[in-house]
C-alpha cells in the first residue's frame, strides 16, 4: 500500500515538473494576437482580486494573466512556475506592452 501512495505521488510530482515546461518562446507573437477585451478580461480579473496597482500595466498580477490568456495554459500555471521563469515571463511581457510607447518615443513622435 504504501508503495503505491509513493508511486502517485511521483506521479504528481511529474506532472507538475510537465506544467512547469511551458513554451514561452512565441510569447510575443502571441501577445500580438490578442485583442483589446484579453487586456480588459485580465485587468477586470485583477480589480476584482482588489489589485490596486495604479497603472494595471505594472501588476505582475495583471501580466500573468495576459501570459496565460496569450499562452492558452490556465493561470495557476503561470503562478506555479519558479520565480525566476516568472520574473522572466512578467519582464517580457512588460516589454511587450511598452514596446510602441518606446518606439515612438526613440523616433521622436511622442
Amino acid at each position: 500500500m504504501a508503495t503505491k501512495e509513493l508511486e502517485n505521488v511521483e506521479i504528481e510530482a511529474e506532472e507538475k515538473e510537465e506544467k512547469q515546461e511551458l513554451d514561452f518562446s512565441n510569447l510575443e507573437a502571441k501577445l500580438g494576437e490578442l485583442k483589446a477585451q484579453a487586456y480588459m478580461d485580465a485587468e477586470r480579473a485583477c480589480r476584482m482580486k482588489a489589485d490596486a496597482t495604479p497603472d494595471i500595466t505594472y501588476s505582475s498580477s495583471f501580466r500573468a494573466r495576459l501570459a496565460a490568456r496569450a499562452l492558452g495554459v490556465d493561470y495557476k500555471e503561470i503562478q506555479n512556475l519558479p520565480i525566476p521563469v516568472f520574473t522572466e515571463l512578467a519582464g517580457r511581457v512588460l516589454a511587450f506592452l511598452l514596446q510602441s510607447s518606446a518606439e515612438k518615443l526613440m523616433n521622436g513622435e511622442g
